[in-house]
């Protein structure tokens, strides 16, 4: 979308990044089965406590905030292991920013531990839970399918090639250390003209379904330049990806919007099972979902269409948050705060220069929050696979009081 004539750029930046949570396996991490309950007939069952985890009856309740929080806790996912015929989940959480120097992540500590700072309960009833840092043991087995959600419109000519080129060795430097594929998705090109519809329609423009770094590097050297770098379908799926770009809601909006370019990654590429879902869009404008409420930020919000697992937003933006705080006062009913779905979803917000000069991927908060993950192993759990939706309700209290923050999830468990 061309910029608005009365809108000059500004050089402070805007924000985000774009984090995701990890999926992996118990194998080696917990090892042997400690305790088993009595059917009412008094045959055994299946044993509910495994080595080296705590049980809930150690646990205590989740504390009140003394205050209000002052960190987001990010999205999590869950998997479910068998160890010796016990069920474990796995929470997986990417890191959390020390609030009072973002370029620290918080160390957490679990269910019994002399500075014990998270809590956890579901349901209401507090769960006994062993935490790893992988920033303390070197852990780099986290599955990772990374998308960038790149805004391709006019106004991003600027810090386009910058963009690309941060993506290219971001993404081969990321791929020598973990477990990870990457995705591309060109948003906020004038699409109009091009499918026969109003001159202002604008949509999807490119995509590159989830692969590797090579392919990435590939895709955004095709000898293009400027935005037109991710603008253009390649791969072994091309013609479905553009066939479907085509459709409606990925083509109709009212101007840039990232949701648009979010729901078709969600629903149109092939992601791992169990591999964390991070997102980082990068964008120098407001979302302009034209009035659909399908791609509207506040499809973000509501945890029934954007479950947890559906992974974590960052959000880096080359435009200053004042000036887009006007632009949604001027255009109140076609507007959002581009920065919104890293609020909603627990992901981090950078704000960078309009020629994206000051920012290097790898500096990024996503970066930091990928290298300071968490494990939470929870056991005594066979009761949540009863295909109901359950409130998991995580909360981090440091013992002085100056780390602060709380989140719940609704979560169907399922083997």
């Amino acid at each position: 979308m061309r910029k608005h004539s009365i809108i000059s750029k500004l050089l402070s930046g805007v924000m985000v990044l774009t984090a995701v949570v990890t999926m992996s396996s118990c194998s080696g991490f917990v090892d042997a089965v400690l305790g088993t309950t009595d059917s009412p007939s008094g045959s055994p069952t299946k044993p509910t406590t495994v080595a080296g985890i705590p049980s809930d009856a150690s646990a205590s309740a989740n504390p009140t905030l003394p205050a209000e929080a002052n960190t987001v806790i990010p999205n999590i996912n869950y998997s479910v292991s068998s160890v010796s015929g016990t069920s474990v989940v796995r929470f997986d959480m990417t890191g959390i920013q020390d609030p009072s120097d973002p370029s620290k992540w918080v160390v957490l500590s679990g269910t019994g531990a002399s500075d014990e700072n998270i809590w956890v309960s579901i349901d209401g009833k507090a769960k006994g839970f062993k935490v790893v840092n992988t920033s303390e043991t070197g852990s780099t087995s986290s599955k990772v399918d990374l998308v960038f959600l790149v805004d391709n419109s006019g106004s991003m000519s600027e810090e386009a090639d910058a963009i690309a080129n941060q993506i290219d060795a971001w993404a081969t430097k990321l791929a020598a250390t973990m477990d990870i594929r990457f995705g591309i998705v060109g948003f906020g090109y004038n699409v109009g003209m091009e499918y026969e519809h109003l001159i202002n329609d604008y949509g999807v423009a490119g995509a590159l379904n989830l692969t590797t770094a090579d392919k990435v590097t590939e895709y955004l050297n095709r000898g293009g330049y400027g935005t037109g770098r991710t603008v253009g379908y390649v791969g072994a799926d091309a013609e479905q990806l553009a066939t479907i770009a085509q459709k409606d809601l990925y083509s109709k909006a009212g101007g840039e919007c990232g949701i648009q370019a979010l729901r078709f990654a969600d629903e149109i590429f092939s992601f791992r099972s169990g591999a964390n879902r991070v997102y980082v869009m990068l964008t120098d404008d407001c979302n302009y979902p034209g009035g659909n409420p399908e791609i509207s930020i506040d499809y973000v919000k509501d945890p029934l269409k954007w479950p947890s697992a559906q992974g974590t937003i960052h959000s880096v933006i080359s435009e200053s948050k004042d000036e887009l705080i006007r632009r949604t006062q001027e255009f109140v009913l076609n507007s959002e705060l581009p920065w919104l779905p890293s609020d909603f979803t627990g992901g981090t917000i950078k704000y960078a220069k309009g020629d994206f000069s000051d920012v290097t991927l790898e500096d990024l908060p996503v970066t930091g929050a990928l290298k300071n993950s968490y494990y939470i192993d929870i056991t005594n759990v066979e009761s949540l696979f009863d295909g109901k939706p359950h409130v998991v309700k995580i909360t981090i209290l440091s013992p002085t009081g100056t780390i602060r923050a709380e989140r719940e999830f609704t979560i169907t468990f399922k083997k």
